[in-house]
């Protein structure tokens, strides 16, 4: 499916837990660029990956294991160059308290002690502590193109006064809207609009976080404005309303999407009165009609509480640049001490969340979308202070680890589930959760009793079998020394962003940036303490389904604030004492040696005067294309290989494209027993079927990459003759939910793919795609499979720290293994796009879900082909200089929705600008809004003074030069444009030098003849997305005259013309073949 990756202005925070090491992936795993296992700088609490089983969202894990002797484990450990800490060299108590010491000229502390790194790390840090009691962390980065920073204030939406529901989320709404300094509401976001910046914030449970990005010339003045969000915000009368809708708006988006129906509904199941239970996001009655109702202002209570609670204490800074250490210190101390400190202590909430009625209970949950999910949970230790031996984490590292004897593979072998994963839940500090979630098939739903009793036989063998292994525990310890030190950098605001968040840890100071991803020392009786918490009568089952499961009745409360239907049992007391009688189950047992842990991390540094800009064609024949670059720049022991396996049938019907995607995830679910242990060591792949092939991307350490690649070339080969019929109807079920489940989606999610569907030669929308799915069978996949790889156009990528004769032989051996014959020259061209015709066209459909409150629309106004390089370069920066009224307008001031943004859009052979809102008003009203929006921007370009225009091209030409922050996305630019089939690898550079040329009358010209409604020449192609609640159209608006209107995409498609193929943007250099 088509999407768009957006992030709000601020938001409240996703509910997805925020703790690390918590394992288990899903069936059909997302690529892991770089083994993003261990190279994020999220500080060890990625999101989950668990895209099919995404109601209970869990972290994934930093680190991973499998049996390792001591010796092995010594041995690999005294392999590594510099290793940034070792099991015995650690200090066990760091001097934190006795480090700090006052600054001889600066009126501030300065923490003395080393700060523990990764020894890829060459950032250098200071942390300092200003007289307030705020702590900043220090980073300067030479080498980055980009300064960020970010503050974590620790208070959150459990700190929200009783009566007032969201107060926190709506405070960090407010804090954007102006300050005594810079009172203009969009101050801030204009700012850094105009030097390559961009900002965000979430409100969590118990913390706020505030973060930007921003040219590093421009960060002293982004910190002035941005301090001033923490010492005098103006909380404008004349934007609280406004904002408070604006809450209202993104409470209604979040209603029919059952993760955060279902994360209130956990919150809420609590003891009476715990924080926990509250409503975080607020709405339109929590915050404005209920307080007023009650003579209560609802700005002077935000101001109060702000005042109560935004204290300079509690507050941690991350402040990242190209300045000196000492610059940046001068800056930090200048702007951020006069924050006041208000003595407020750090948040901790009772540890008793859960009365004697929540535990041993089953709650029955009925979900919007057609999902299946068991969550098994447990009140559990608080595992912040036991950061230095983690021992929740290395439970969550059995309990959900995929290979042979765990768990998953056992459910699996009964037809019981798709996925599991074990991890922390909603924790904050007092409280801890664990819980593990399994993906339950529909046999497994039906005999969840199963499920159940197998977990708590897994568990019972971790308890009963003996002294729990040590070794495996060293293989963890192993894995986290192998992925810290060879850690790589994150985007600047997001680094700063989670370090902040962080540093609210209660970590020595020394290790602030290693202790999330460190465990130090093997404790067995704290982890057998954390494994007596796992046990049926302390557990809370929550079953989530569209039908209720059998055995429990139907649904007979309802949620307070999303209306979510749910029910409340005892767990039946037979199921209790069959644990206990049950004898154990002899295929569970612990993990076995992980072959996939790399061994060698040798790389060949060499002093380079400047890295190549793009690979190098090194292998072209009748059957294959390789390019190849030799990493010359990270300097890391890992690489990246993406292989496209192009065949024109693989979508050339809807049948075909369903076949192959069955194909690609029965394959997925067939190999996770083997690949789990690469996974967990570093070394990813994921196979899919695309538009035009079946890709396949393997990346992480190279030591282990050419047997992991053969070993899925030779399944692919295989693979006919091994279809599962089981597996065959599970995942069938699995993949009918999903295409099912797209109609619940959100209404501008609707709307983008619908313009894609319509701009589109070949696209196989979901809807077709279901139906089409309804005759497929295995003996169908069988067949199709020996079809897909007999004839093939394979083209390659290897990027990393493999040289160049070993590429040429990976992609021999899956020549070698495949053996396909070649196609034809024109069976290997690229798809195309369908051009928009002149005039102005709206493609209307009703949202499909009825009880949906919101509509959607995407303005899409196409203005030429994307490789016209002197076109391409005025629209970005028309979508550039509009991006930021686009958001203060139609979001801030016209309070149109809480989603609103804009962008160009780019496909193969053409190009536009679009506007996406989505919002309860109706579409038409919506377009009649932008319209009158481009009406306005003609006067904001016509009086655009010079000195704004250029800030904004130097800016954009800025973002145009950034560059790559680590090899994982290196690989994906080089990727992309080989894929795309243009290879126009230095298309940044060509826009940036064309951008240097062009004038305020450029942009104004474009404008005018290419987006205006007025224009005579306009292509422009609208989708809405029409709420059912939407009963009669807007009275207060219009569509332009000599609008066409359709509702029959595939009808509309008939009376388009095809844009060109991709081709080359100039010969391709054949010369190092």
């Amino acid at each position: 499916m088509i999407g768009l990756l957006h992030r709000s202005r601020h938001h409240q925070r996703q509910p997805i837990a925020a703790a690390a090491f918590a394992v288990g992936r899903p069936h059909t795993r997302a690529l892991s660029a770089t083994a993003s296992l261990h190279t994020t700088e999220s500080g060890g609490s990625p999101s989950s990956r668990n895209t099919r089983n995404s109601l209970f969202q869990q972290p994934r894990t930093l680190l991973s294991s499998s049996t390792l002797s001591s010796a092995m484990t010594a041995r690999r450990l005294s392999s590594l160059a510099a290793p940034p800490v070792s099991p015995t060299s650690s200090p066990a108590t760091p001097a934190s308290s006795t480090a700090w010491q006052p600054h001889p000229t600066l009126p501030c502390e300065v923490f003395t002690a080393p700060i523990e790194k990764s020894a890829n790390d060459d950032r250098t840090y200071r942390l300092v502590r200003l007289p307030n009691g705020l702590e900043a962390m220090l980073i300067h980065d030479a080498h980055a193109d980009k300064a960020a920073a970010a503050m974590d204030v620790g208070v959150g939406h459990l700190s929200d006064p009783d009566n007032l529901p969201g107060l926190a989320h709506f405070n960090e709404h407010m804090l954007f809207l102006g300050t005594e300094k810079y009172p203009r509401e969009n101050e801030y976001n204009e700012y850094l609009t105009q030097n390559n910046g961009e900002s965000n914030a979430y409100t969590d449970m118990a913390d706020t976080n505030f973060h930007f990005s921003v040219s590093p010339f421009a960060l002293e003045g982004a910190l002035d404005r941005f301090a001033q969000f923490f010492i005098a915000p103006l909380f404008t009368p004349s934007c609280t309303e406004r904002e408070v809708r604006a809450v209202e708006s993104e409470n209604k988006k979040n209603l029919q999407v059952d993760m955060w129906r279902l994360f209130q509904l956990d919150k809420s199941l609590v003891r009476e009165g715990h924080p926990l239970a509250k409503f975080g996001t607020g709405n339109w009655e929590t915050l404005w009609e209920t307080p007023r109702r009650e003579g209560r202002d609802p700005r002077q209570e935000l101001i109060d509480w702000y005042n109560t609670h935004f204290s300079a204490r509690i507050m941690k800074l991350v402040v990242l640049g190209t300045d000196s250490l000492d610059e940046l210190e001068k800056m930090v101390v200048d702007k951020f001490s006069p924050i006041q400190n208000r003595d407020v202590p750090a948040v901790r909430f009772p540890s008793d969340a859960w009365g004697a009625e929540h535990m041993g209970s089953i709650v029955s949950v009925k979900t919007l979308k057609d999902s299946r999910v068991m969550d098994i949970t447990f009140p559990f230790p608080e595992q912040s202070p036991l950061h230095r031996t983690k021992p929740g984490s290395f439970l969550s590292h059995l309990l959900g680890h995929e290979g042979s004897g765990s768990l998953l593979s056992y459910l699996k072998s009964l037809g019981l589930t798709n996925g599991l994963s074990a991890g922390f839940g909603h924790s904050a500090p007092g409280f801890e959760f664990f819980r593990v979630t399994i993906d339950l098939s529909a046999h497994g739903l039906a005999n969840w009793p199963l499920v159940y009793l197998a977990t708590f036989q897994y568990i019972r063998m971790l308890r009963e079998g003996g002294p729990l292994p040590e070794w495996a525990f060293k293989e963890v310890l192993e894995l986290a020394h192998i992925g810290f030190r060879f850690k790589e950098k994150g985007q600047p605001a997001g680094y700063a962003s989670s370090t902040a968040r962080l540093m609210q840890k209660p970590y020595p100071r020394e290790w602030v940036l290693s202790g999330a991803h460190l465990p130090r020392v093997w404790d067995e009786k704290l982890v057998r303490e954390c494994l007596d918490a796992l046990v049926p009568e302390r557990s809370r089952i929550t079953i989530a389904s569209r039908e209720a499961a059998p055995g429990l009745g139907q649904w007979d409360k309802t949620e307070k604030w999303y209306g979510t239907e749910y029910r409340v049992d005892r767990i039946p007391e037979e199921l209790l004492q069959k644990i206990k009688e049950m004898s154990l189950i002899p295929e569970l047992h612990l993990p076995k040696p992980n072959a996939f842990i790399p061994e060698n991390f040798f790389v060949d540094k060499k002093d380079v005067p400047e890295p190549a800009k793009r690979p190098t064609l090194v292998r072209d024949t009748e059957l294959s294309r390789l390019w190849h670059k030799k990493d010359d720049w990270w300097w890391v022991p890992k690489a990246n290989a993406m292989i496209n396996m192009r065949n024109p049938i693989i979508d050339s019907t809807v049948e075909n494209a369903v076949k192959s995607r069955l194909f690609a995830d029965l394959l997925t679910d067939a190999l996770t027993e083997y690949s789990y242990d690469a996974e967990v060591a570093g070394l990813s792949y994921r196979i899919e079927g695309h538009a035009d092939g079946l890709l396949l991307q393997l990346g992480g350490y190279d030591d282990k990459l050419p047997v992991l690649l053969r070993v899925v070339i030779e399944k692919i080969r295989d693979f006919a003759a091994h279809v599962d019929d089981k597996r065959f109807d599970i995942i069938k079920d699995m993949t009918v939910r999903a295409y099912a489940n797209f109609q619940m989606d959100a209404p501008y999610t609707h709307a983008n793919v619908a313009t894609y569907e319509a701009t589109q030669e070949i696209f196989w929308a979901p809807r077709k795609k279901l139906k089409a799915l309804e005759g497929i069978t295995a003996q169908d996949v069988r067949e199709f499979i020996p079809q897909i790889i007999s004839r093939l156009w394979i083209e390659g990528l290897v990027h990393g720290n493999i040289e160049r004769e070993e590429a040429v032989k990976l992609i021999k051996s899956v020549e070698n293994i495949l053996k396909p014959a070649p196609l034809t020259q024109d069976e290997k061209r690229s798809h195309r796009s369908l051009l928009v015709p002149q005039g102005e066209r709206v493609y209307n459909q009703t949202v499909p879900n009825p009880q949906q409150p919101n509509s959607a629309i995407e303005y899409y106004v196409e203005v030429g082909d994307a490789t016209d390089a002197p076109l391409r370069a005025r629209l970005a920066l028309f979508a550039h200089i509009v991006s930021e009224p686009v958001f203060d307008v139609l979001r801030t001031k016209e309070q149109l929705g809480y989603l609103v943004f804009s962008g160009a859009r780019k496909h193969i052979g053409a190009m536009g600008f679009r506007i996406m809102i989505q919002s309860e008003r109706d579409p038409v009203y919506l377009e009649s809004r932008v319209n009158a929006f481009l009406e306005a921007v003609k006067t904001l370009l016509e009086n655009m003074p010079a000195e704004e225009f250029e800030k904004l091209k130097s800016a954009l030409i800025a973002r145009k030069l950034e560059k790559a922050k680590n090899l994982a996305q290196e690989s994906s630019r080089y990727w992309f444009w080989i894929h795309s089939g243009t290879y126009h690898f230095w298309k940044n550079e060509q826009d940036a030098e064309q951008l240097r040329h062009i004038t305020r009358e450029d942009v104004l010209s474009f404008f005018l003849r290419y987006i205006h409604p007025s224009s005579t020449t306009r292509h422009k192609l609208s989708s809405h997305l029409v709420s059912q609640a939407i009963k009669e159209p807007a009275a207060d608006a219009s569509l332009l005259d000599g609008t066409e209107v359709f509702e029959d995409i595939d009808a509309y498609k008939q009376g388009t013309t095809p844009g060109p193929y991709a081709e080359p943007v100039e010969p391709l250099d054949r010369s190092k073949l």
